[in-house]
């Protein structure tokens, strides 16, 4: 489960089975890595692919960087954008909504 979903409107109706719905309904997908480090960074970053999710934000701590991964072709994310400290990523047009992420927010939380 991500920490962090953006998904359509109508994503009720992509239910597959209890809290597990389809992934053409998923916009953007965001995870804040914790102690599943590597899951985070490596397992799900291939599986949001292969799921074709348009874009996939990884807060990663242990790095203290946020990763931007975008516009999956054949299975596979196209290197990320990595944004430090100070800076903010803006959310793709293809999630719907005109938006940027603070890093630090996304590394600190929000005080």
């Amino acid at each position: 489960m991500p920490d962090l979903s953006v998904v359509d409107a109508d994503f009720h109706d992509a239910l597959v089975e209890k809290n597990c719905y389809a992934p053409h309904v998923f916009r953007m997908v965001l995870e804040v890595t914790s102690s599943s480090w590597t899951n985070d960074t490596a397992t799900k970053v291939d599986i949001y692919a292969r799921a074709n999710i348009p874009v996939y934000v990884i807060a990663d701590r242990r790095h203290d960087v946020v990763l931007l991964y975008r516009d999956p072709v054949d299975g596979k994310y196209p290197d990320p954008l990595r944004y430090q400290r100070g800076q903010a990523v803006p959310v793709p047009e293809s999630v719907g909504v005109a938006l940027e992420l603070s890093v630090d927010t996304l590394l600190d939380g929000d005080d």
